[in-house]
Order: structure tokens, then sequence, then C-alpha cells
């Protein structure tokens, strides 16, 4: 189903379009809104800021306008001119003194044409002779007269007007200053923003007024006196644009931001030549950007009223629209999952109401052919995922656990076993079962099942209940009162038989039943032959591999039965660790072939009694890769070689051949080093004798972490606890042979080799070996013989075997397989004859095997 941005539903996609056009043009408004009103603020700041400043500048030029008024009268004084005519300094500065009782100025004084003070008076009168000078050094008559300006005098900077006053022929000159501090600010300009400072060029405070607003937060109004008091970089900044013409700043003073507009002034009749002042004006920036704020949220709130009124609008029209077609796309899904028992039921008379009809008739003509379909494809999808998983697994037990468990999910019921024919003994065995009994059912109770009839039969048989019900009408084994059972057929007939089936008395199986079990059996049966062909091949491999370590073994006598013991402490501490069956049968073959590349190893330097010379040892170093490369082009199904090769690494890495260090070194070499180890420590030695058992456990614990892998000895160590550190020789040495035991072991021994060399050697020569057998018996006189691999008594009433007679049999049958295969195979056919047997029963065929002299 092609989707859309707007989703697949009708509504949506009335809903959303309105929806999304209403946002766009609200955040459209808004944002139009906010942005026009921040600029019509900040030009409403920025205008306030220029009113200030003009403000300051007209209260100065009126109040330097005052004082030249007060130059010029003060000039035209009879006293003060005739005076100075006099060159009377003491009367010049009465007449100054009693002039300035009225105007109140700072400073009158009088200057000579030289620029020094002849006579002045008020509080910040330069002394007498003192030279005054214009802001570019040159004398005040060219510099100073006419123009207002400020001057920085002793008491601070001063509101200067200067105007000449020639008597004679000595042109003097007036000047009159007025001390500009705060409170003369404070007069000057009342409604000027909330502060402003007058900044001289050098960028120094002259004065400032903070504003005295009820509505400033005192904490803020002090914050800006500190600010203004010691003008910041950013104000610094601006005043140094305003030589160009006019700076802006805009700091954060406090809690607020301000707009700070710096403007030179001149007072006016100034001129190109004059020292120039700044006004330096603060707006706060609260106000505009309240009323923003204010625009702004007034905005947003009918914003979202006039989008939720659209919404409301949209989903009232399109519920009314597609609510219908809604109730019709869900039941066509319901449809299209494969509820056929769902219905739509449309209201109204339209087209809807038409197609709801017609998809309640294609309901109900499709829910006839699902039921045929739907169990068609899971038959389908079984088998497809039952003949998957019967590759992934060559463990006949999980291959027919799994088999069975797929079967009964294919028929639903709960009950069910498999069998297969025994190769050896031709009888029935349960080999998986899923039954409603409380126990598993032994073997016997198979002769009387349906299964021992359908392999019997060779073909399949249905057991369905009867029409009445009868008492024990019910498969044995599971107690099922409904069961098919079909056979497991392979090229050498039928080899078992697959039987599901269901206590529940209304379930009936069909034909069609029949013919889909029968299909899951062949499946199956091929599936068993591929794992007996895989395990005959494996039992063969092994049969070699075997035959090569006693073939090893026998080049060095003392050291003989050690790679058949490495093996068997390897795969105990491989199944100690958990690792899976292909791990342990790899290391079980690389430990029988560890020492194979002592073939390329003098017989000198093996059988050697005391320690080996540097070149000696450089020798017996080389038999990993030796055994290695033997093996290499052997077409093992498990990697044996790298096993061979690095069993002689070090975990510190200082082992040989390739020196590889700790998690390098692969897991089975390390597991084969600590078996191969522990058995060379205890074991016999032509230079030395074997350590204890306990000795060995402290040498492993020491050299864990350096020599041997950690986890491996820990592992090895808590076997060897378990089992009392006996893990292949039997506790009881000196208990004497019990003649039941010694029976039973000698015909364990002697059947099993006679099997093992059948295996090996094919049932030709196993023919012959056992007519030597039976020909050397009967040459020795005792009273047994050997017919198809089994020990017979030759008549009726012949006395039993005593043991040494047992032995003097034993004896007959390794002389006969030895002489046919080598006796250096006689040991490998006797341990396989005895792998099965409890401990005590292995320590009795050993005992049984100490020949006599």
């Amino acid at each position: 189903m092609k989707r859309t941005i707007f989703g697949t539903h009708l509504y949506t996609q009335i809903v959303w379009p309105l929806v999304l056009a209403a946002a766009l043009a609200g955040v459209l408004v808004a944002f139009l809104a906010v942005y026009f009103l921040g600029a019509l603020t900040g030009d409403w700041v920025a205008r306030i800021a220029e009113g200030s400043v003009r403000h300051v500048a007209s209260a100065i030029d009126s109040k330097a306008e005052s004082m030249r008024l007060a130059s010029r009268m003060i000039a035209a004084d009879a006293q003060l001119r005739e005076a100075l005519g006099n060159e009377d300094a003491e009367a010049a500065r009465g007449a100054l003194a009693r002039l300035n009782t009225v105007a109140g100025y700072d400073a009158v004084s009088v200057l000579r044409p030289d620029g020094t003070v002849f006579s002045s008076t008020g509080v910040a009168a330069p002394d007498e002779g003192t030279a005054l000078m214009g802001h570019d050094g040159r004398p005040p008559a060219d510099s100073l007269q006419g123009d207002p300006r400020f001057l920085d005098t002793d008491v601070g900077h001063a509101l200067s007007v200067s105007r000449p006053m020639p008597v004679g022929e000595v042109p003097y000159l007036l000047t009159i200053s007025q001390v500009c501090a705060d409170e003369m600010l404070e007069g000057l300009a009342d409604e000027a923003g909330d502060a402003f400072a007058l900044i001289d060029s050098e960028g120094a405070l002259i004065a400032s007024r903070i504003t005295t607003d009820p509505a400033v937060e005192p904490e803020q109004r002090r914050a800006l006196a500190r600010f203004v008091e010691a003008p910041s970089p950013t104000v610094l900044a601006a005043v140094e644009k305003a030589h160009e013409g006019r700076g802006v700043a805009e700091p954060e003073i406090g809690e607020s931001t301000y707009f700070v507009l710096a403007e030179p002034f001149l007072p006016a009749g100034g001129g190109e030549e004059a020292n120039p002042a700044y006004i330096v004006a603060y707006v706060s920036r609260a106000a505009s950007d309240q009323a923003t704020a204010a625009t702004r949220n007034l905005m947003v709130m009918w914003t979202l009223i006039a989008l939720l009124v659209l919404v409301g609008l949209a989903v009232w029209v399109a519920r009314r629209v597609s609510d219908p077609i809604v109730a019709l796309t869900d039941g066509a899904r319901r449809i299209a999952s494969g509820d056929f028992s769902a219905r739509t039921d449309v209201g109204g008379h339209n087209e809807l109401t038409e197609l709801s009809e017609t998809f309640n008739q294609m309901t109900e003509s499709l829910r006839d052919r699902s039921d045929s379909l739907t169990k068609k494809v899971l038959e389908l999808a079984s088998l497809y995922e039952m003949s998957r998983s019967l590759g992934s697994t060559l463990d006949m037990d999980v291959l027919l656990d799994s088999v069975l468990d797929a079967a009964l999910r294919i028929f639903e019921v709960d009950l069910g076993y498999v069998t297969l024919r025994d190769r050896d003994s031709g009888a029935l065995v349960i080999r998986a079962w899923r039954g409603g009994v409380a126990a598993r059912p032994g073997d016997d109770a198979v002769r009387h099942s349906i299964s021992e009839w359908v392999v019997r039969e060779g073909r399949p048989l249905v057991f369905n209940p009867s029409r009445t019900p009868v008492e024990g009408h019910a498969d044995v084994l599971t107690g099922a009162t409904a069961a098919l059972c079909v056979p497991l057929v392979s090229a050498e007939g039928t080899i078992g038989a697959v039987t599901v089936g269901t206590s529940g008395g209304e379930f009936r199986f069909l034909t069609d039943d029949v013919r889909l079990l029968s299909t899951i059996a062949n499946h199956v049966a091929m599936a068993v032959g591929n794992i007996e062909l895989f395990s005959s091949l494996q039992d063969a491999y092994l049969a070699t591999v075997r035959s090569l370590a006693v073939a090893v073994d026998a080049k060095d006598p003392f050291t003989r039965g050690h790679s058949d013991n490495v093996a068997k402490y390897a795969t105990l501490i491989a199944e100690k660790m958990g690792l899976s069956v292909e791990q342990r049968t790899a290391l079980e073959m690389a430990a029988f072939l560890h020492d194979i590349g002592k073939i390329g190893v003098k017989e000198g330097i093996l059988l050697k009694p005391g320690s080996l010379t540097d070149d000696e040892m450089a020798q017996m170093r080389h038999h990993p890769l030796i055994g290695a490369n033997i093996l290499k082009p052997v077409g093992f199904p498990w990697p044996i070689t790298p096993i061979v090769r690095h069993h002689h690494e070090r975990y510190d890495g200082v082992g040989y051949p390739a020196g590889l260090k700790g998690e390098e070194i692969p897991l089975l070499a390390r597991i084969l080093a600590v078996a191969d180890a522990y058995e060379a420590m205890i074991a016999d030695r032509p230079y030395r004798r074997g350590r204890s058992e306990s000795d060995a456990i402290i040498e492993l614990k020491g050299c864990a972490g350096r020599q041997f892998d950690p986890v491996v000895v820990d592992a090895f160590v808590a076997l060897l606890s378990e089992s009392g550190s006996c893990l292949i020789a039997a506790e009881d040495v000196g208990e004497p042979l019990q003649y039941d035991e010694a029976e039973a072991a000698f015909v364990a021994m002697v059947e099993g080799a006679l099997a093992s060399f059948s295996r090996l050697s094919g049932p030709r020569l196993a023919a012959n070996v056992e007519a030597a057998v039976n020909l050397r018996i009967e040459t020795e006189g005792l009273s047994a013989s050997v017919e198809g691999g089994r020990v017979v008594r030759q008549a009726d009433g012949a006395a039993s075997l005593d043991i040494d007679q047992m032995r003097r049999v034993l004896r007959c049958v390794s002389e006969a397989i030895g002489e046919a295969s080598g006796f250096a195979l006689v040991d490998h056919f006797y341990a396989d004859a005895t792998a099965g047997l409890s401990e005590r029963m292995r320590k009795t065929a050993h005992d049984l095997t100490v020949w006599a002299e």
C-alpha cells in the first residue's frame, strides 16, 4: 500500500493539511508581528535615546548661552576695566567677585595675552600667574576665545566660555567656568532617559545622572550607577565610534539590556578647533522587551485558538466522510489476515453500504477455500523446516527428537514415538518418545506395540477409535486412542517406524495424514542412513588413528599406552569444560596422534636414559612440526593438525614451535598440553620414575598462567578432585579376582577384540582369524571355541574354564590377531573391547591380561 505524508486514512488527509496550513499561517503571522514589533520597539528606544541626547545638549547649550551673556555683562563693567587699565590685580579680583556674586559661577578669570592668569575668583579659580593654554597648546587668544568648552580643572571638569576684553592696547581675555558636577546635570536634564553621562575625548567620565524612577528596582538602579560611573569597553567603543558621528552599544546591565547612544557635543559657537565632549544616553529595553513578549504571547495564543478551532472543524468534517471507509478498511484488513469470520456493517444507503455487503459475500466464499489451503501451506512449511533440520545435526537422538516434535506440531497431536532396529541384536528400540503415561516404557514393551507390526509388515497402520467406546482400545506405549504409524524404509529394508497419536476421543486420522507422515518418514530414513554412514566413517577414522598411535607407541616401549591415556585425560577435560561433541572428537583424535612426529626422531634420542643435550633437545622439539606435516595432507573432518602442531606451546609465549601466547594458542591444544604433561609426570620413563598424582597436581597448579592455561588447569584439578585423582586406574589394586567377574570380563574381551578386528579388517580376514583361534584352542586342549565372534563351550556338560584357562584362551586370540595384523594393534583391540566396561570390570580385564610366562 502506498503511503503518503499525511497517512493512509482519509480523515488524516483532510485534517493534517488544514492543521499544517493553519499552523504555518499562525507561525508566519506571529513571526512577522514579532519582527515588525521588535523593529518598532527598537526604533522607539533609539528615538528615546536620541531625545535624551538632544535634551541634554540643549540644556548645556542654554547654560553656555547664559554664560556668554554673563561674560558680556562682566566685560562691560567699568570698575573691572579701570582695574585692568591700572594693572591692579587686587582691584580686578574684587570687581570679579562682586560681579560673580549674582551669577555664582565656579571660576571667573582674566587672562593676559600670553595665557597667564592676571586675576581670578571663585571656588575653581586658577592661581594668578598660571598659564592657561588651549587644548592644542596655543595661547588663549588663538584657541580659547569665543568657544564654550570643557576644561579639566583641579576640582573637576568645567564648562568654560571665553570673551576678548581689550583694555587700552592690552588684549585681555575674560573666561567664565562652571564645574560640571552631577548636581549641575540634575538641574540641566530631569527628563533624559534612564541615565546619561558626559565623557571627554580621553574616555574619562565628566558627570552623570541616574534615573530616580520608582518603577526601577533599587538593585537595578545601583547596577546601572556602577556601570555608568565606570564605563565598560563596550561603551568606550561606542564613544570611539562617535568620533565619526555616533556610536551605539547594547550591554547587559544587571537584569536588563540597555540601548546606549553616544554622540559628540560642542556647545553653541564652537568650531573645528573646539575640544569635544560626548553625551552618552542609557535607555532600558525592558519596556520594549515586555511589549514584544506580550505581543508574541498574544499572537501565539490567538494562533493556537484558531488552530484548535480549525482542527475541530476538520475532524468533524473528516469523520463524517471517513468513518464508513475506516470500518470497511478494517474489515478488509481482517479478511486479508485470514479472519474470515469478520463482517462489516455500514449504516446508511449509499455506495459504501453496497461495498460492505460485497465484502461479506467475499468472506463467506473465501472461508471454505482457506481451510484446506491453510492446512496445505502449514504442511509444506513444516516439511521444509524439518528438511532443513535433518541436515543440521549428526546426533541421532537430537535428530529423532526434533523430527518427532515437528510431526506432532503438524498433526496437532501430543503423543508419539520413534523406534529403530538395533543393528547388532535386530530388536526394536525406542529412540524418541512423547507419551501420556508417567514414565518412558522399556524396550520390551515395543514387542506388543503397533510399531512392531508396522516394521514387520513394512506398511502403514491407522489406529482410529471405534464408534462405540471399547475398554483397553489404546496404544500400549503412549495410551493413544487414535494413532498413525508408518515404517522407516531404507535401501537395507525397514529400519524402524514413526508413530503419532492422541488420547482425544474425537480425533481421527485420514488418508491424507498417512501420505504426509510417510513423506516425513522417507526424509527421516535418509537422514538416519546418513548419520549411520558418518558414524561408520568416524569409527574407521578412529580405528586408523588408534592404529597410528599404537605404531608411534611401539617405537618407544617406555611410553606404550601414553597416547591412549592422554586421549582419555583430554576428553574428560573437554567434557568438564562443556565443549561440543565435535570438539571432543577432534581433541581425542589429536591426542592419539600428538606424538606421531616422533617417527622422525632417532630412537637413540627417544630411548636415551639420561638428560638430552641441546642438539638432542632441538631435534625433539621438531616433533610437533613433523607431526603436523605428516597429518596435513590427510583430509580429516576435524581440525587436528593445529592441535598437534601447537600442543607444546606455553601460555607465557616461550614454548615451541611458534612461540604463541595466551589465547593465541588453540583451546584444544591448551587442553592437550595439560593432559600430556600430567600423563608424562605420573608415568615411568627410562631416566626417572613417575611422580605421584598429588605431586603432579601441585606442579600443574604451580605452572598455571606460565606454562598452562589456568582455566584448563582448574578444570582438570576439579575433575581429579571429583574422581579422587583416579581417572583411569582402578583403586582396588590388590583385590583378588572373582570368578564370575573374571568370566564376564573374559567373554567381553574375546568378543569385543574380535568385533573390533572385524570392523578394521573385514569379514573375510575375521573368519580366518576365528579359525586360527579355534585351532590354537584345540591344540591347547581347552573346552571352548569361537563361533561367529561369540565364545561357546565345545560340548554340553564340559567343564567350565578356570581363570588360568581363560588367560590361555586370551593368549590364543592375541596370537592369532597379532599374526594377522601385527602385535602392535592387539592392545588397541582390547582397549576397544573394554571401553564400555565399568572401572572394576576394566581392572578385572587388566588382571586377566597379565600373562603367565
